[in-house]
């Protein structure tokens, strides 16, 4: 009677042990596949804001043509730079906010794009003279313009990432 408790005991630890090593490798395997769900989000919600900085410059560079190359001296008069200047600042504020996620080329663009535009906003704001509208208005379309694609860039390879 003692040897079959003892072998009933032995065959209970041995199924337990196997019902044990089933169970936590279904918990790898949840472990794991929560783990690759996590990176996909964190994958599209960087997709969506680089996406979304691409979108935000285009934007941007529409309502600085308005003060651009192409503008016209004569309808510069009417123009409110100081809300243009206004616009440029929030667009480098939240530039430089999803600029930080990034450390490789596309972060350092954005610095760079940020903290030359500081100099354009200041005196866009300022302007009185048509001729001086247009000069930072110029300057500022130009910096925003070369960063197109290097946002458009930035964008495509996070899609292909995916």
């Amino acid at each position: 009677m003692d040897s079959t408790l003892s072998i009933l005991g032995s065959l209970a630890s041995i199924g337990g042990a196997i019902w044990a090593f089933v169970e936590a490798r279904k918990s790898t395997n949840a472990a794991t596949k929560a783990e690759a769900l996590r990176n996909e989000i964190v994958q599209r919600r960087k997709l969506l804001e680089v996406s979304q900085v691409y979108v935000e410059t285009r934007r941007i560079l529409g309502i600085v043509s308005d003060v651009g190359p192409s503008s016209s001296t004569k309808l510069l008069r009417g123009i409110n730079c100081a809300k243009i200047a206004k616009e440029i600042e929030q667009y480098a504020r939240s530039l430089l906010e999803f600029s930080s996620n990034y450390s490789d080329v596309f972060g350092n663009e954005a610095k760079s794009l940020c903290e030359s535009l500081r100099a354009d906003i200041e005196a866009l704001a300022e302007a009185a003279t048509p001729d001086e509208k247009k000069m930072h208005g110029k300057s500022a379309y130009y910096k925003i313009e070369r960063f197109i694609p290097v946002a458009k860039q930035y964008a495509d390879d996070r899609r292909e990432l995916k």
